[in-house]
């Protein structure tokens, strides 16, 4: 990896980012950003502390991939709320949603299963 992608790599990226930059840079193709939410918080950082403090498993899921402005978040496969996805300018996916509502959201629905 060359040293500008050291430079430009995010503090909270994902297992699998640096051999994705490297393919990227390999094939020359545009950078890329985790999804996020609408307060620039990546998405698998939320999901990953909820999931470990709650022992739950969550995912955003395009239901109908036709329509893909709308996704559910569900909640050990179960759908408990719609979220607007769209893309930046860089076409990086981006949840209407901010990480602090997204986890009440999930929080919630952990609370009213117990």
């Amino acid at each position: 990896m060359t040293d500008s992608s050291d430079t430009d790599r995010p503090d909270d990226v994902p297992p699998w980012w640096d051999e994705n930059v490297e393919i990227r840079e390999e094939l020359d193709l545009p950078g890329y950003d985790a999804p996020k939410f609408e307060d620039d918080v990546s998405v698998h950082t939320v999901v990953e502390e909820l999931e470990a403090s709650h022992g739950c498993n969550i995912r955003l899921v395009d239901p109908s991939p036709s329509k893909l402005s709308t996704w559910q978040i569900r909640l050990d496969g179960e759908p408990i709320e719609s979220v607007h996805r769209s893309r930046d300018s860089s076409a990086n996916t981006v949840f209407s949603i901010t990480s602090s509502a997204f986890k009440s959201l999930v929080e919630d629905a952990v609370a009213e299963r117990e």
